[in-house]
Parts: structure tokens; C-alpha cells; sequence
């Protein structure tokens, strides 16, 4: 068989299959209310988070983030390859795969990125080994104290002075394209398909998700040149801003209960190679709340390791602000501060395994960095400070949804201010739910419209894809929204294939992060009835219009003062005279 499948074939397949009997033969489920549980199959627990929905064809585990359908189950749990696990659930059906396809899947639009990285990586690592100039890369892992051992595990790899080492290469066409796609080779503007390497004179460290294949590249130079490190560029497979550089090798390396995460490649590297194999680093970018969300799925317990300077403490109050989103009961966070001039790299070495751990054993709380950072500069002998310490903390306890620590740290805040404790807001209750959907992992900050109202729209769209014909939105480029550019996709998507499923959906991105931050909004319990699904989509429209609206006038607003024109001002009067027209509607 040639070509590629079908979209339409694949939900046929998927529309037939029945994902309980499927997963019970192969893993025993039980009955939890509507929906059927049981220990994850993809990692090792003691109580059940794995959870199978027959309503939406789909599983999750709120303990690793596994999930997907019929189709990736087959695949993952059997390590089946795609065409196989297909034939698999289409022979009992009686159905055939079709010679003529017409529609790729998001898996096959991958490959080609996949396998040029692949190939680039696979030459990289040869460099360090034969390469007549390897040595100067040598000696500076040497003096780093890295071994071959540790330059194999994370592969290691060297590229090369000169312009040509990839380009020189012996390419079919799709590998050239996959590597000027990943930005690996660079078309030269002045001369028609020449191109020229992106990564010269580096110790390379390739960069793998949570599955293990290599999704970018990073290169730290051996000479003076800068930058220092260098990235390969975003691609359809590699977004800066979710991915944790050592997170694969920290899983590989056994059953973690912490994760560190610290600044460089070579931080991560140098730890592991004393023994402390849970360290991560993010790749270039401040920790977000992507991050965060992803490392609290494999552990309870994150560390974070900053400099001990100025700009160290206000990189960790950046973080921090990422992090109270998403803090939990039953989740830990702690910070660590360095000795001035020095970093993860160079104290291990120094001090040693067991030191450095002591350290992180010594990680300063969260609640104890919050309420030390924020009165830093106060008095707290003085009523007035007392006053302004509630004025700061309260806005940032309201983040949080984790029920009891929200309160304790209330308590806390009154004891040291005397000031009476304010009642919880409804999040932060203690009645247990009956499902842990709601609870264990809040997708996002819940007082954020902006945040909640993509999610609202993409939870209405999973819960019935056909209402995606009622949604009329505005030009959603570059609205100041989080997830904006997951709806967009998941609504190209449903504009090419108007019948797909939430299990289609599901599988069509399955092994990507789209995959997963749909895969966690659709094992989201829907509050809304079935029969008001259309007044909510209607709502939500003009939410959107009203949002749009917002933007343009603030754009405008800009605008106008920095070129003052009754066109613009014109412009501007015609839009807030629709806003208005639009918030009427609103509160209808």
C-alpha cells in the first residue's frame, strides 16, 4: 500500500469501535460512573486514574497524561505502528484499507520533520567521533566532567566549523526539505536553492518529547561567537514554550519523584552525570504555566534553581506567578537560590552529589518565598506595612485553587497581620468531588475570562463537534487570548472534515501537544445541558465579538495618538457604538 490514509476512513473505523470493550480485554476496567477506571497500563500506581469514556471514544490518565483512542491505545500499549493498529479494528468490521487515500493524518505530515532531524542528529553524533577537529569539543566536555557514557545517553553530538557539513550531505528531497523546514539548513536569499548550515562550530544536544523523538536541536558554541546557545527554530513538532530540555532522560532514568529545574543544557548534563538524574531546563524562555502543568502530571514535587542575585529572585517571581494557577493540594514547589557566581554546573562539580542535594533537601517553600519576597521592604511592626502585605498577597492567593492550601495560607497572612481571615471563595471548599477531573488538574486560572472563554468554546466543540457551524467568531489573529491558536486549529480541522468525531480529533493529534491540551479539556466534566449547548454557543460568539472589539479600539486608541486622524477617530466612535451593542446583548 502507498500514500497516506483517509481522514474519512479513520473516523468510519473509529465511529464502529467501541474504545471500553477494546481497552477492557487488554487491561480490566470498572465501572466509576458514567465513564470506566482502572490502573494507568503506561505507568506504575497504586490507585486508579486511568479513565475510559465510552460517550466520547477517548481515554486519559490524570496521573501520567496519557491518552487518545481506539486507534493510539493500539499503538501505545501494543506498539503497534499505525497501519497495523488500523487493520486491526477494520478487519472484525469488515472493512478493507482503501489503496486511494486522499487525506493525511497529522502523524504523516510529521515524518518527514521527524526523520531529518533524525539524520541530522545521527551525523552530529559521528562529528564528535571522527571529525578531524572534534578534539576542542572533547576536551570541553572533558573539563566538564562529562563521560562518554553521559554523551551517549543524551547523544551528544558536534557540528562542525564551516558553512556546508549537512548541506554537503548526500540528501533525498525529503530530508532537505524536512531540514530547511526545522531550520536546520538556511536557503541563501542571493542564490536560488543554495543553502548553508544553521548550527557551525557547537556541541549539539538534541532536544526529544515526551515519547522520545528528537524534536529540535540545541547548540552551545566552542568559540567566541554569539549567541552563547542557539535553538533550532520552532517547527510543527518543537514550541519553545512547552518542551523541558532532560525531561525524556529524567523518565528513562526510573521512577522519579521530583523534578529540578534549572537554566542550561549543560546544568542538566553535569547533574546527571553525578547521580541526580531529575533535573530539567526550559529552553531559552521563563517557566510557564505549560511547563508546569506538564511536570506536575509525572511528579508531586518541583524544585526551582535560580541565581542568587537580583535577577535570579525576579526570574523565581516570575515563576511563581506561573505556578499558583496550577498548585494543587498534594502538590510541592520549592526554591532554590545559588551561591553568587556560581551555577548548577560548576557547584556539583565542586561541591559534589551529596551536597548539592542537601541543598534541594533545603529548597525554601513556596508560601514561605511568597510571604518573604513580598516583605522584603516592609516593616511588619508597622500597621500600615501589615495593611500593604495584605494588599499584595491577597490578589495572589486568589489564584489559587487548591482549597486547603488556599486557606492555610489565608491563615497565615491573618496571623502575621492580624487582619480577620476573609471566607474562601467557592474553588477553595473542601467537599471532595465525585470526579477528580475538576480538582487534581485545573486546566487554567479559573478568574481569567480571556483564559476560560477558548476553553469554554473548545469544551462545547468536543462535547458535539456540529456546533462549530454555529460559532461565529471574529478574526481571531492576534487576539489577546490563551489557547486562541488551539481554537483556530481545532476549527480548521472541523472545516476539513465536517463529521470528525472528538475521538477522530483526538487521534488526528495524537503524540502532539495539541493532542494533549485537547485530550485534558475534553476528560473535563461539561456542566452545560445537551439542549442549551446552542444558547451557550450564541454567548459565547458575542463574547468573542465584545473581546475583538476591545483589542481593535485599543489598537486604535495606539493609534490615534501617535497619529492624530478623524479617519481613526471616525473608526474608533463606529466601534464603541458596536461594543455597546454587543455588551446589551450580552446581558440579555
Amino acid at each position: 500500500m502507498t500514500g497516506r490514509i483517509a481522514q474519512s476512513f479513520i473516523d468510519r473505523v473509529l465511529d464502529r469501535t467501541d474504545i471500553v470493550d477494546l481497552i477492557d480485554r487488554r487491561v480490566k476496567l470498572k465501572r466509576s460512573g458514567k465513564n470506566y477506571a482502572a490502573c494507568c497500563p503506561f505507568h506504575q500506581e497504586k490507585t486508579p486514574s486511568f479513565t475510559v469514556s465510552r460517550e466520547k471514544q477517548f481515554y486519559y490518565c490524570f496521573g501520567c497524561g496519557a491518552s487518545g483512542n481506539a486507534l493510539s491505545f493500539l499503538m501505545d500499549y501494543e506498539h503497534q505502528g499505525f497501519i497495523d493498529a488500523l487493520k486491526h479494528l477494520a478487519s472484525p468490521l469488515g472493512l478493507d484499507l482503501p489503496d486511494s487515500q486522499d487525506a493525511p493524518t497529522a502523524r504523516d505530515d510529521h515524518a518527514p520533520l521527524f526523520a531529518a532531524l533524525e539524520c541530522a542528529i545521527r551525523s552530529f553524533i559521528n562529528q564528535l567521533r571522527h571529525h578531524p577537529q572534534k578534539q576542542r569539543a572533547v576536551t570541553y566536555l572533558k573539563q566538564r566532567g562529562i563521560t562518554g557514557d553521559i554523551a551517549r545517553e543524551f547523544s551528544l553530538g558536534y557540528a562542525p566549523p564551516g558553512w556546508d557539513h549537512l548541506s554537503k550531505q548526500p540528501l533525498t528531497p525529503e530530508l532537505r526539505q524536512g531540514l530547511l523546514t526545522t531550520g536546520l539548513l538556511i536557503e541563501r536569499k542571493d542564490s536560488g536553492q543554495a543553502c548553508y548550515d544553521a548550527m557551525r562550530d557547537r556541541i549539539i544536544f538534541p532536544i526529544r518529547d515526551f515519547r522520545g523523538r528528537i524534536i529540535g536541536l540545541g547548540g552551545r558554541v566552542l568559540n567566541d561567537d554569539k549567541p552563547k546557545y542557539l535553538n533550532s527554530p520552532e517547527s510543527g513538532v518543537f514550541h519553545k514554550g512547552r518542551e523541558l530540555y532532560g525531561l525524556y532522560e529524567a523518565k528513562q532514568a526510573g521512577k522519579i519523584k521530583q523534578l529540578l529545574v534549572v537554566e542550561g543544557y549543560m546544568d542538566v548534563i553535569a547533574l546527571a552525570q553525578h547521580g541526580l538524574r531529575f533535573a530539567v531546563a526550559t529552553l531559552g524562555t521563563a517557566t510557564s504555566t505549560t511547563h508546569i502543568e506538564r511536570m506536575f502530571r509525572l511528579v508531586d514535587h518541583i524544585i526551582f534553581c535560580f541565581d542568587g542575585d537580583d535577577a535570579g529572585r525576579g526570574a523565581a517571581w516570575k515563576a511563581v506567578n506561573a505556578c499558583l494557577p496550577v498548585i494543587t493540594d498534594g502538590k510541592r514547589l520549592g526554591f532554590m537560590f545559588l551561591p553568587e557566581g556560581e551555577d548548577p554546573d560548576s557547584l556539583v562539580r565542586r561541591e559534589g552529589a551529596a551536597a548539592f542535594a542537601e541543598r534541594i533537601q533545603q529548597a525554601e517553600g513556596l508560601a514561605d518565598f511568597m510571604f518573604r519576597h513580598q516583605s522584603s521592604d516592609l516593616n511588619l511592626n508597622s500597621l500600615e506595612d501589615k495593611a500593604v502585605l495584605a494588599q499584595r498577597l491577597r490578589p495572589l492567593m486568589e489564584q489559587i485553587t487548591a482549597g486547603l492550601y488556599q486557606d492555610m495560607l489565608r491563615q497565615r497572612l491573618s496571623n502575621i497581620t492580624g487582619i480577620p481571615e476573609t471566607p474562601a471563595t467557592p474553588v477553595a471548599q473542601h467537599t471532595p468531588p465525585v470526579q477528580p477531573t475538576v480538582t487534581r488538574r485545573p486546566l487554567r486560572q479559573q478568574n481569567r475570562p480571556s483564559t476560560s472563554l477558548c476553553d469554554k468554546a473548545l469544551r462545547l466543540l468536543l462535547q458535539n463537534t456540529r456546533l462549530a457551524s454555529e460559532l461565529q467568531l471574529p478574526d481571531l489573529n492576534d487576539l489577546p487570548l490563551e489557547h486562541v491558536d488551539l481554537l483556530q486549529a481545532v476549527l480548521d480541522l472541523i472545516a476539513q472534515h465536517p463529521h470528525i468525531s472528538t475521538a477522530g480529533m483526538l487521534g488526528f493529534w495524537h503524540g502532539t501537544d495539541i493532542g494533549a491540551d485537547l485530550a485534558i479539556l475534553a476528560a473535563s466534566e461539561f456542566l452545560l445541558p445537551a439542549h442549551d449547548s446552542h444558547q451557550e454557543i450564541a454567548d459565547i460568539s458575542n463574547r468573542f465579538h465584545v473581546v475583538y472589539l476591545e483589542h481593535r479600539i485599543d489598537l486604535l486608541t495606539t493609534e490615534l495618538t501617535q497619529n492624530p486622524s478623524m479617519q481613526i477617530l471616525s473608526e474608533q466612535v463606529i466601534l464603541r457604538q458596536e461594543l455597546e451593542n454587543r455588551r446589551r446583548q450580552g446581558h440579555h
